[in-house]
Order: C-alpha cells, then structure tokens, then sequence
C-alpha cells in the first residue's frame, strides 16, 4: 500500500491526497496533485514535504515527462512567491533547493534531446546543429551554476555515449564554448576530458577520433582562457596529449 510510504502527516492531511496519489502509478493524477498543493489549506512546511515527495514520486515513474516535471515547478513558484503565506528564509532555502534539483532534471532532459538530434543528423546538418548548441550554451551558462552544468553534461554523455558517434560529439561538445568566456571554456574542457576518458575506458581504437581530439588539445592550449584551468584538469590535458602523440 502506499500509505507505507508517506510520511505520516499525509495521511493526516485527508482521503483527496490519498485519491490523488493512486495506489497503483497508473491511477497517479499529477494535476490533482499539484492542485492540492497550491491549494493545501495547512502551513508552509506541509506544502513544501508534498512537493518534495510529488518530486520523488515524478522522478521514479515518470521521469522524461516534462509536461508534467514542468507542471511541478510552476507549481513550486506560485508556493514560494504566494503574498497570503509568512514564508521564512529557511522554507524560502527548501523550495529553491528543490526548484533546482526540478529545473536540473529539465535542462537534463533538454540537452540530451539536443545533442540526441544532432548526433542523428545527416552530416550535411552539421553546421545548423552546431549553431543550435552554442545557442544552448548561452543561454544554459545564464541558469546554472558550473557545478550543476559539469553534472547535467556528464549525464548527457553517459545516455548518448557511442564509439561510432564520438567525433561527431567532440565536435558539438566544443560548441559549448563561447570564445572569450572562461566558465565555457571550463565546461567544455571538462565535457571534451569526459569524452576521451569515456572512450579510452572503451579499450578500443579509433583513428578519425584520435586525431580529432589530439588536434584539439593542441589547439586548446593556444586559448587565453586556458590559463585559468585548474592544475589537475591541465594534468589531464597533458596525459591526453601524450596518449595521442602518435597522431600529431
């Protein structure tokens, strides 16, 4: 039963919650649930626990449902922003935090979808979808943090990773860097690293993609932004180079 999985004061809010929830994910009405929260006649801390567990609930059954992940996080603004509720700095503290792990989750699905498109273009496309990817990394480095876009690239990768597929995503992935700007530069050194990492993981050999990248990591060298590139991640550059030698 999923009363087991509630936190007590659910169950203590009335049957509507319990009728929203379902007790199967087929019976989940995620509008009736957003409605009870935006309308939950309780304090702020029982709107915030209901959403975090809408969240849970959203992430493990229908995570690629952004209609509904977006549903949610309207939602959450019209809790956090609402003039009729005293909201504390701390409650003001949870919903951002959540709003992010939410807005995440989105830009997550967003890239892959993306870059998912371009890696299945014909080749002719190449420079329309390039394009397309720098226009995202602008508008991306607007809204999240460095930490938060290293891990929704990273995710990216781990669900479009393909050998066959790698020059073509080194070659986008470069597109997150626009010239001039360090915390781009940061993140696309950082998404290339992972790439070559990921393939030299893999044990196997591609030509057309060692050169491709032995090339770029000369040339990475050569941006005045490298110089703000931690020690550790200039480590990482040098033993790529030295892995490649062989094709420059």
């Amino acid at each position: 039963m999923i009363g087991k999985s509630l936190p007590l004061f659910l169950l203590l809010l009335g049957p509507s919650i319990i009728e929203a929830l379902g007790t199967q994910v087929v019976c989940y009405d995620n509008k009736r649930m957003l409605s009870l929260i935006e309308g939950l006649n309780g304090t702020v801390d029982e709107q915030l626990s209901l959403a975090a567990f809408t969240w849970g609930k959203l992430r493990a059954d229908y995570p690629r449902d952004v209609a509904k992940i977006e549903d949610l996080d309207e939602t959450m603004q019209h809790v956090m922003c609402s003039k009729d509720k005293n909201i504390t700095l701390s409650q003001h503290l949870q919903g951002h935090l959540l709003r992010e792990h939410i807005r995440e989750h989105l830009e997550t699905l967003n890239s892959t979808a993306l870059f998912k498109q371009a890696l299945e273009s014909p080749e002719h496309e190449l420079g329309k979808w390039q394009l397309a990817i720098g226009r995202h990394s602008r508008r991306f480095h607007c809204l999240f943090k460095p930490a938060q876009l290293q891990k929704i690239i990273g995710s990216v990768l781990k669900r479009l990773y393909r050998l066959e597929k790698a020059s073509a995503m080194a070659a986008f992935l470069y597109q997150l860097y626009m010239v001039g700007n360090k915390d781009s530069f940061q993140l696309m050194v950082y998404s290339e690293l992972l790439l070559y990492e990921r393939y030299k993981s893999g044990g196997q050999q591609r030509p057309q993609f060692g050169s491709y990248m032995a090339k770029m990591w000369q040339s990475l060298q050569m941006e005045e932004p490298y110089a703000t590139l931690d020690q550790a991640v200039k480590q990482r550059l040098l033993d790529a180079i030295i892995d490649l030698l062989g094709y420059l």
